[in-house]
């Protein structure tokens, strides 16, 4: 959690709804024999106490045989000292005008290693009293950093991290997610010096908010039986007199936060359960269940379910926050998000190369998530843009306008520019698939050539889509702007235009454009249709004219049509 939040909500500890916004991350996690592509999936995203705070998507290269170098908590001069070498990673950091360091938000290195974090979380008083937090010490500002730089496997990476932790201390109570082509970790930091790290069921998932979830652990378990404790971290648990057992089995999460579960958390369980084990869950919320961390999915998980997490609100339950009384249930689409990641790893890949990072900045609810292979050097200039105000040119600004506007009304704003983003994740997600055997031809010729593809077809990616994050943002505030003040029965709900080439393509017609006058001709079997920009009419080969929506026209290059009529082809 932010520093700053993390003093108020110390102040203002037992008033849940002023602290809330610093304890604000939701965490998901789907073992690769349960996702549809044999991937592991972990994913997070990072809330924030307030919605315009700008992150990046940068690529920090690999520094060879430089000694006497640091990675430093700029806000508390805290810094842990690197190696000669360190590694290539991805990462999600703060702009630099924020006071509280950078906060890398996830990372994927060259040697295959995934890390999000953190998940914030906090233990019950006589436990925290027990082993304080160490000021300064290690924090979520440089943790995924600190450990990408250096680790060459996921349980290398478990063991540097909690190296830290024995070494340095922490400053905050953290749960953190790693992976490899191999294998996925659970980690939870409860304290200045106390943690467990658990090795994840290949066969299960977890949805999980900002509370401890790791259940029951045999205290004579090792990390061949897939579990990492601190020295005496049981023996505490005895000494405060707060273990809760199961025979000799000891529950770590009821134990360290004194057997206690808060809606604001427990509620993002149950809402993740909801969606992929609806058998699990049942219909309606109960606070008094401890639900589990991990279990079996009712189906395979597809990283598009996973962005359908991220915009869930309780849609259609009893704690649905679209009805009365039930407004303010912490949702996991919460509307301050300003980043989502989705870390999916391929165990068959090269291991320069091995993930592809789905990269949400905004909330998710009205936001879209591009994909990168991470073998990527580089990204996209607007991906760079820092600072701490609107500006046009930056990514996250593109992106997170559409959020500011869908979310001043769902019904006629909102559920347009989220049927816009749902459509071009599905067109993404089939690109990623069929990019991939190109992608592991280039690397089969040399790791130079397949960097050189991956990165261009990831700034080439997410240029398109922020053109037509353009596209929809002047037509979504031209809408906005016809409704203000205007009569209940003139007001319009907004209908995006979609880009005519792009998804007729993606529907199996051949596109013919005609030079002479900018009409564009779609063609499958029998079918035939032509649009020309500026004109309400479709022609149909051999059949009636369609009379469109609204007119197509052509805006930087792209000839867009209306999307209900694109949905009937």
């Amino acid at each position: 959690m932010k520093k700053t939040l993390r003093i108020l909500s110390v102040l203002l500890a037992g008033t849940m709804l002023l602290s809330t916004s610093a304890l604000a991350c939701t965490g998901v996690y789907v073992g690769k024999d349960v996702s549809d592509q044999g991937t592991y999936l972990l994913a997070r995203s990072e809330d924030q106490g307030q919605s315009d705070y700008n992150k990046m998507f940068l690529v920090q290269p690999r520094v060879d045989n430089v000694p006497g170098r640091f990675i430093e908590d700029t806000a508390t001069g805290f810094k842990i000292p690197l190696p000669d070498t360190t590694w290539q990673y991805t990462y999600v950091p703060d702009y630099t005008r924020g006071d509280d360091g950078m906060y890398p938000g996830s990372c994927t290195n060259e040697h295959g290693v995934s890390i999000t974090g953190t998940v914030s979380t906090s233990t019950c008083e006589k436990w925290e009293e027990a082993d304080p937090f160490i000021e300064p010490g290690l924090r979520e500002a440089i943790l995924p950093a600190a450990v990408a730089a250096v680790a060459t496997s996921a349980r290398n990476a478990v063991d540097v991290l909690l190296g830290y932790v024995d070494e340095y201390g922490s400053e905050e109570g953290n749960t953190v997610m790693i992976c490899d082509q191999n294998e996925a970790w659970f980690v939870e930091i409860y304290s200045g010096h106390h943690y467990c790290a658990m090795k994840m069921p290949d066969d299960q998932v977890a949805v999980f908010g900002n509370h401890n979830m790791i259940g029951l652990v045999d205290p004579k378990a090792t990390p061949e039986d897939g579990y990492i404790y601190s020295e005496g971290l049981f023996e505490l648990i005895d000494e405060l007199d707060l273990a809760v057992k199961e025979g000799e089995l000891y529950h770590l999460a009821k134990s360290v936060t004194g057997n206690t579960r808060e809606p604001y958390n427990n509620m993002r369980n149950w809402g993740g359960m909801k969606l992929l084990a609806p058998s699990l869950a049942g219909d309606t919320y109960d606070n008094d269940n401890f639900y589990p961390l991990f279990y079996a999915p009712d189906e395979k998980v597809s990283v598009l379910d996973v962005m359908d997490i991220y915009r869930y609100r309780y849609e259609d339950t009893p704690i649905d926050v679209n009805l009365e009384g039930q407004e303010g249930n912490r949702v996991i689409s919460t509307t301050n998000s300003s980043q989502i990641h989705i870390l999916q790893t391929f165990s068959d890949w090269p291991v320069q190369c091995s993930a592809i990072n789905w990269i949400a900045l905004g909330n998710g609810e009205h936001t879209v998530f591009v994909p990168f292979f991470s073998g990527i050097t580089d990204t996209a200039e607007a991906y760079k843009v820092d600072g701490d105000t609107y500006n046009p040119q930056g990514a996250y600004w593109m992106f997170k306008r559409l959020c500011t506007l869908g979310q001043l009304d769902r019904d006629l704003y909102g559920n347009g520019v989220r049927a816009f983003w749902k459509q071009q994740e599905a067109l993404m997600y089939q690109q990623m698939l069929d990019a991939a055997p190109t992608m592991l031809a280039k690397y089969a010729e040399s790791r130079e050539a397949g960097a050189a593809y991956v990165t261009g077809l990831g700034i080439q990616m997410s240029e398109w889509e922020m053109k037509l994050s353009n596209n929809l943002y002047q037509k979504l505030l031209t809408c906005v702007t016809h409704n203000i003040n205007r009569r209940t029965d003139r007001i319009e709900t907004f209908l995006p235009d979609v880009p005519l080439r792009q998804i007729a393509e993606s529907k199996g017609y051949t596109v013919t454009w005609n030079a002479a006058d900018g009409s564009t001709t779609i063609t499958k079997g029998a079918a035939s249709y032509t649009i020309t920009p500026e004109e309400y009419t479709c022609k149909v080969a051999g059949g009636e004219d369609i009379e469109l929506t609204h007119y197509a026209y052509v805006n930087d290059g792209v000839t867009y049509i209306p999307m209900d009529f694109a949905d009937t082809l």
